[in-house]
C-alpha cells in the first residue's frame, strides 16, 4: 500500500479514473492545442456528477461493464474535495484492498474443495505472495474484484460436482447464488464469460459421465435441476451484455484492434510461449525488464529453476493424491485445461491474440493457485528422501516472496507506458521563452490516456513555467487528416517552437515547416515512440545556415 502512488499511471488506469469520476474523454477539445490543465481536467473531482453518469459515459466511449467503475466513483470521493485532482493512491487502494481479500477467499475455496487446513493454508500463502496477484492488485483496474467473483464461482462449481458425484441434488439456493455470482462477475469484467465457459465444459463432461456416454439418456432431473437453473440464469445474465460484447469483438474497434496485430498461426509457438510465461508469473517472477544483461540472465535461470521444480512437484503429487481429493483435482485440472483451450481457440481461430498481455489470464488464475497449493500439500505430507519436497516448497515460497517485492517496487511487471521516462526527456528539453507542443494521433481514448500520463508526470515533476501544450489530432479513418491538423497548427504557432511527436503514426515532413529533427533525445521508451523537432521561422533558418538534417 505504501508504494501504490510511486508508479507511473498508464492509459488504462486513466480510463478507469475518468469514467469513474463520471467524466468523458470526448469532452476535451481535439485538433487544437490545449494546455496541460485542460488535458487533465477530466481527472478533477466534481460534486455535480452523479453515479448515474458513470455507466452513461462508459457505454458511450468504452467497452467495459460498469460495476467496478461505479464502486470507484464512490471510493475516490473519500480521498479529496470538490475540484481536487483524483488521488492515485486512493484509486489504486481499492484494487489493493480487494486483492488482499482474495487471500482469505482462496483459503475458503481450498477448504471447501479439499476439506484440508494444509491445502487452505498453502492456497492462502501462494495467493498472498503471487507476483501476478500483486501485479493485478496494484492496478487501478477491475481485475481483483473479478478474481473474487471467479473464486466464488469456482466454489459453486466444485460444490455442485461433489454433490452430483454423491448422488445428491443441488439445493436451489446454491443454484441461485451461483447465478448472482456469475452475473455480477460478468458485470465487473466481460472476460469472466471465459471462466463460465470453462466451467460449462467441465459440467458438460460430468453431465456426459452421468449419462454414461449413452445417446438419448438424460441424467436424473432431481439431481441436475439446480445446475440447469444456474446455467439458464447465468446465460440470461450474460446475454444482457451481448450487444456490447459483440462490439468489443469487432476487429474494427480501435480499443481492441491491437489484439489482431500479428499472425498467431504463422508464429505458432509465440502465443504458447507467452502463455507459459504468464502462468509461471503466478508463482514466480524476478527482474527481467529493462535490466542489464547479466541480471536478465541470472533472473531467467532462477525463474526457470523454480518453474522446473514446481512442475516436478506437480508431477510427483498427481499419483500421490488421497482418494478423497480425487474429484477436486480432476475438476481443477479440467477447468484449467478448458480455460487455456478457450484462450488458444480465440487466439488461433479468430486471430485475436489474448496471450499478448498478462492481465487477460486472470480468468483461471485462482484455479492455478489452488491446484499448485493442493500439490504442495501432498508433497509436504510425503516429503521424500532428505525432505527434498518440503525444502523445494520453502525455496519456491521464498523466491515467490522476492518476486512479489520486485513487482511492488516496479522492478518486475513494469507499467506498459513509461510516461515517467518520457516526461523526463521532455522536461529536459524545455527551454525558457520557447513554447513546446506535444502532438499525437488520436484514435480512441487510449491515446488521450497516454498524453494524460505524460502530463501527469510533468505535473509531478513540479514544472510550473513554460508548460507544453498538447495536440490530439484525430485520425477519423484517414491517416492524412492528422498530418493536415498538425501542419495547420505549426503554421499558426509562433516561432521558434519545440515539437514532440509521440506515437504519431501519420506521415510528417519536417522540411516543409522549417523543422529539424533533434537526435540528442531518446526516441523509444516503453509505450512511447518519441521524436523531437526544433521549428524555426524562415528568417531564423537562414541565419542558422544549413538547419535541416
Amino acid at each position: 500500500m505504501t508504494l501504490l502512488a510511486s508508479k507511473p499511471v498508464w492509459s488504462d488506469e486513466f480510463a478507469t479514473l475518468v469514467f469513474s469520476l463520471g467524466h468523458r474523454f470526448r469532452s476535451l477539445p481535439f485538433d487544437v492545442p490545449i494546455s496541460l490543465d485542460t488535458l487533465l481536467s477530466p481527472l478533477r473531482l466534481d460534486s455535480t456528477t452523479s453515479i448515474a453518469s458513470v455507466p452513461e459515459n462508459l457505454f458511450r466511449e468504452s467497452n467495459h461493464p460498469p460495476v467496478y467503475f461505479m464502486l470507484t466513483h464512490l471510493w475516490v470521493k473519500l480521498f479529496g474535495q470538490d475540484g481536487d485532482f483524483v488521488s492515485i493512491w486512493g484509486a489504486r487502494s481499492l484494487s489493493a484492498i480487494l486483492g488482499a481479500a482474495t487471500v482469505p477467499a482462496m483459503f475458503a475455496l481450498a477448504w471447501l474443495a479439499f476439506r484440508s487446513a494444509l491445502v487452505a493454508q498453502m492456497a492462502a500463502a501462494l495467493m498472498a505472495i503471487s507476483p501476478y496477484g500483486v501485479y493485478l492488485a496494484q492496478e487501478a483496474r477491475h481485475y481483483t474484484l473479478a478474481v473474487i467473483f471467479i473464486i466464488a464461482s469456482l466454489g459453486c462449481l466444485i460444490t455442485t460436482i461433489l454433490k452430483i458425484q454423491q448422488k445428491n441434488s443441488l439445493p436451489v439456493w446454491i443454484g441461485l447464488l451461483w447465478v448472482i455470482i456469475n452475473t455480477l462477475g460478468i458485470a465487473v469484467h466481460f472476460f469472466v464469460v471465459f471462466t463460465l465457459a470453462a466451467e460449462g465444459l467441465v459440467m458438460l463432461a460430468f453431465w456426459l459421465k452421468s449419462c454414461q456416454f449413452q445417446p438419448f439418456k438424460i441424467p436424473p432431473w432431481k439431481t441436475w435441476r439446480g445446475v440447469y437453473i444456474a446455467a439458464v440464469g447465468s446465460a440470461v445474465g450474460g446475454l444482457v451484455w451481448l450487444p456490447i460484447f459483440l462490439n468489443i469483438s469487432n476487429p474494427d474497434s480501435e480499443l481492441i484492434r491491437w489484439t489482431f496485430h500479428g499472425d498467431p498461426v504463422g508464429d505458432f509457438l509465440e502465443p504458447i510461449v507467452r502463455l507459459i510465461a504468464w502462468i509461471s508469473t503466478m508463482i514466480v517472477i524476478l527482474p527481467v525488464e529493462n535490466q542489464p544483461l547479466s541480471v536478465i540472465v541470472l533472473s531467467g535461470l532462477m525463474i526457470l529453476g523454480v518453474v522446473v521444480l514446481t512442475g516436478k512437484l506437480l508431477k510427483d503429487s498427481w499419483l500421490l493424491y488421497p482418494q478423497h481429493w480425487r474429484w477436486p483435482k480432476i475438476i481443477l485440472a479440467g477447468f484449467i485445461t478448458s480455460a487455456i483451450l478457450i484462450i488458444l481457440t480465440i487466439t488461433y481461430g479468430f486471430s485475436m491474440d489474448l496471450t499478448l498481455v498478462a492481465r487477460y489470464h486472470f480468468t483461471y488464475f485462482p484455479a492455478i493457485i489452488l491446484l499448485v497449493a493442493a500439490a504442495f500439500a501432498v508433497c509436504w505430507e510425503i516429503p521424500g528422501k532428505y525432505y527434498w519436497r518440503q525444502k523445494g516448497i520453502v525455496l519456491i515460497g521464498c523466491v515467490g516472496l522476492i518476486g512479489a517485492f520486485t513487482v511492488a517496487t516496479h522492478l518486475a511487471y513494469q507499467k506498459p507506458d513509461r510516461s515517467d521516462l518520457a516526461a523526463d526527456y521532455i522536461a529536459a528539453s524545455l527551454t525558457p521563452n520557447i513554447p513546446t507542443l506535444i502532438a499525437t494521433v488520436h484514435k480512441s481514448h487510449e491515446q488521450t490516456g497516454e498524453m494524460m500520463s505524460i502530463a501527469w508526470e510533468l505535473k509531478r515533476l513540479g514544472i510550473t513555467e513554460n508548460l507544453p501544450q498538447f495536440l490530439l489530432a484525430q485520425k477519423l479513418g484517414n491517416p492524412e487528416i492528422p498530418m493536415t491538423t498538425l501542419s495547420r497548427t505549426i503554421d499558426r504557432s509562433s516561432r521558434p517552437v519545440n515539437l514532440w511527436l509521440i506515437n504519431f503514426s501519420a506521415p510528417f515532413e519536417p522540411e516543409m515547416h522549417n523543422c529539424s529533427h533533434e537526435p540528442d533525445f531518446k526516441s523509444e521508451v516503453p509505450g512511447y515512440h518519441l521524436r523531437m523537432y526544433r521549428c524555426l521561422s524562415s528568417k531564423q533558418s537562414s541565419k542558422s545556415g544549413n538547419f535541416f538534417v
